[in-house]
């Protein structure tokens, strides 16, 4: 559980290599990696590591948790390929290769190196990089980026843990009251609360039907908080978040990031390379509508900042939009000539296409709740809609 206000210490060191074109950084012995991205999104994985250096002793300071995030580094890795093979682009990626006996880099620096001088380098490095990467990626991005520690629990319960930095029992509280700026204060998403492309409220971002646990469960992996799950219980042992996300998050006033703490349960998403690849498509499919939603990117392409909605600049739309499942979208086009339409998911697959009607109208009917990119072109395939539209 995290404690709010605390602080951290960044720092240096780093050796440069290329595996397939991506740049790869290593820390001081090669405890600590970061694989530089190019997409606007921040994973790290302080638990998976395997690494035990006779140099480093065990840590004993402040009754230290010793327990492996068993196969997170490996189910990062099937996600940051799947992002890949989806966007052409790749995720910034920060990595501990050491135990959590020798280091726990989701503790302060004290408690998480217990005075090795050898592991504190190691934790310095683990957050310079998470620093350096939520820096480049803010800046290439307008501050649109998303960060997720990764982690994996061994609750009873075989459900996705989703942290944003509030108690089990501040979950259960009112809409109303986590709207306040109280709660706001206390979110690792603060700044999408404060400010997001359709005005949702911070109750509807943390479990509403467009929150990020709901895309993850839509997608056949149940998570906590989300629609369906809103709150996980007082008796659950939840995890909140961590020492990562209150300070590599926009909790902390100097890292202009959203985020969340992802405790992966194990059954079903760890335990084999089927399911952590069955995951890591969940995983994708789910972020790329979270982004292309809440931040107006299109992740179909590699540059995702150039939103579909940016593209063009007319009097041409689409209304309403959200529209409800099995209700019209209706458009506004001149008359007299005829249009095509085409409909992609996230993927950029082709899921509807066709000539428009003369009403200008195109049923949601046969279309899953979800983000889709909408083209309208007319007969001399002047592309006249580019837009996203949300089915409810």
């Amino acid at each position: 559980m995290i404690k709010r206000n605390r602080s951290f210490i960044l720092l240096l060191t780093f050796v440069v290599s290329y595996t397939n074109a991506q740049e790869v950084i290593f820390g001081t012995n090669n405890y600590v990696e970061y694989q530089v991205g190019t997409l606007p999104m921040v994973i790290s994985v302080p638990h998976g590591g395997s690494a035990e250096p006779s140099s480093i002793p065990d840590r004993t300071c402040n009754n230290p948790v010793y327990a492996v995030d068993a196969f997170t580094i490996e189910t990062a890795l099937e996600i940051k390929e799947r992002l890949y093979n989806v966007t052409g682009c790749y995720p910034h990626m920060i990595i501990s290769h050491l135990k959590r006996n020798k280091l726990d880099p989701n503790r302060n620096l004290t408690d998480g190196a217990c005075g090795n001088p050898e592991a504190a380098l190691a934790w310095n490095e683990f957050h310079d990089f998470i620093a350096d990467a939520r820096n480049t990626a803010n800046q290439n991005y307008s501050n649109q980026t998303f960060f997720v520690d990764l982690h994996g629990h061994g609750n009873s319960i075989q459900r996705i843990e989703l942290g944003y930095l509030l108690y089990d029992y501040e979950l259960e509280l009112s809409d109303n009251t986590l709207n306040t700026t109280e709660y706001i204060n206390y979110s690792s998403i603060k700044n999408l609360a404060l400010s997001n492309v359709n005005n949702y409220t911070h109750a509807q971002l943390l479990k509403g039907p467009h929150a990020f646990g709901t895309f993850l469960t839509n997608n056949n992996f149940p998570s906590v908080p989300s629609e369906s799950i809103p709150f996980p219980g007082t008796s659950s042992n939840y995890f909140s978040g961590g020492y990562i996300t209150a300070n590599h998050t926009c909790y902390n006033p100097s890292a202009p990031i959203n985020g969340v703490q992802m405790e992966l349960n194990f059954s079903n998403v760890r335990d084999t390379p089927a399911n952590r690849t069955a995951f890591a498509n969940a995983f994708t499919q789910a972020m790329i509508e979270y982004m292309n939603v809440h931040f107006n990117q299109n992740w179909n392409t590699c540059n995702p900042i150039l939103t579909i909605n940016s593209v063009l600049e007319t009097n041409f739309s689409v209304y309403p939009n959200p529209v409800t499942k099995g209700h019209l979208m209706h458009f506004n086009l001149p008359e007299n000539t005829i249009y095509e339409y085409q409909i992609f998911n996230v993927f950029g697959q082709l899921v509807a296409h066709g000539e428009l009607n003369s009403a200008k109208t195109v049923s949601s009917e046969k279309l899953n709740s979800g983000m889709y990119i909408l083209k309208i072109s007319n007969n001399s395939t002047v592309e006249l809609i580019n837009e996203k539209i949300i089915i409810e």
